[in-house]
């Protein structure tokens, strides 16, 4: 939004410039259609209060110091299926329903921005998409994965039997595609987003007490034909290991585009514990960016996941195709984040036994 820093979260509530005009009447919002995106202005008199409240199924904007009357409209956009004014005792309370969930930080952006010249209202302007994530930085204390106690290993000893020690849980990070495979090209190119991620999340767990064996730490593929890459990248899921994750970047095809955005996560029955794994995964990467969750998905055989013999998931962080969502793979912060998501989930999953040694709890 122009003059908005993305870092910073939007303003829950603010007053409009100029002294208050007790029930001056607001004009039907205002709306603007982008591909992906729809913006909603609403010209508010001067002094108008406001407070938003996002929340499951859209946004309210409670407005105090107008007068209004019951407007509404139907199957507006993509994004705001309908909207509706109705007055209250202090103004009025306009509803925008999106049929999508929105957090305190996700799914809307809003901005004051003062009267134009000859004019006397502000303008709040809300836009709304799902594929609108979290992009405040990071705290350097939420920088930080808590840490991993080392897991039990048997070992042999000299006399052939057997002893107990203490190592550090190793787990397999697979920056998807690489070298001459740059896989999804749009808003920014899948090999090198992948790559980025997955090096963040080596970092995090590697503080936090994981061995981390990598795929790939450069540009490049494991082997020039794509089955052998792919089988080779597999091959590190072997016993010894506790956990394999692939990371990688979705795409639709040009007409489509619209149709594709936010998060979700793949599994293959390869493991027991495969599903479970892919959830914590899921899960913990919605919660930390506010991204769109598209789910779980397990209805396609992926190589990386069922040729490993290991808990393994597959992780797609948006869609480069998408006009919103391809902007949020852009951004160093929400990276950041999809990366604390991801090495988030993988400590869980580590701590409750959803590994290879563990029994899951």
């Amino acid at each position: 939004m122009p003059g908005q820093e993305l870092g910073q979260p939007s303003a829950l509530s603010g007053q409009a410039q100029g002294a208050l005009q007790p029930g001056a009447a607001l004009t039907p919002p205002r709306l603007g259609r982008n591909p992906g995106l729809t913006r909603v202005v609403l010209d508010l008199p001067p002094g108008t209060r406001y407070r938003l409240v996002p929340g499951g199924v859209g946004l309210r904007v409670e407005l105090s110091g107008v007068s209004a009357p019951a407007l509404s409209a139907q199957q507006v956009t993509p994004e705001v299926r309908a909207w509706r004014v109705e007055p209250t005792p202090d103004g009025a309370l306009v509803t925008l329903l999106t049929g999508t969930p929105l957090t305190g930080r996700s799914g809307w952006r809003a901005q004051l921005v003062p009267p134009l010249a000859g004019s006397d209202r502000s303008r709040l302007a809300i836009d709304l998409s799902p594929a609108l994530a979290d992009l405040t930085p990071l705290m350097p204390r939420e920088r930080v994965v808590a840490a991993v106690p080392p897991m039990s290993a048997l070992r042999g000893t000299a006399l052939l039997a057997p002893s107990v020690a203490r190592v550090k849980p190793r787990v397999v990070l697979d920056p998807g595609h690489g070298g001459r495979d740059s896989g999804g090209v749009g808003a920014v190119v899948e090999k090198q987003v992948a790559l980025d991620v997955a090096l963040r999340v080596r970092d995090l767990l590697r503080v936090a007490g994981v061995e981390v064996v990598m795929t790939r730490e450069t540009d490049r593929e494991l082997a020039p034909d794509k089955a052998t890459d792919l089988n080779q990248r597999a091959g590190l899921g072997t016993p010894g290991t506790q956990l394999y994750l692939s990371i990688h970047v979705n795409a639709m095809p040009p007409a489509n585009a619209l149709r594709g955005y936010g998060v979700e996560t793949w599994w293959n029955p390869n493991h027991p514990l495969s599903s479970s794994f892919a959830a914590l995964i899921q899960k913990n990467v919605i919660t930390v960016t506010g991204a769109f969750s598209q789910g779980l998905k397990n209805n396609r055989s992926l190589a990386v996941l069922r040729g490993s013999r290991i808990p393994a998931a597959l992780i797609e962080i948006g869609y480069t195709s998408h006009p919103v969502d391809g902007l949020n793979l852009q951004n160093p912060t929400y990276l950041d984040r999809v990366a604390l998501g991801i090495a988030q989930g993988i400590r869980e999953a580590v701590v409750t036994g959803v590994t290879a040694s563990g029994g899951g709890r």
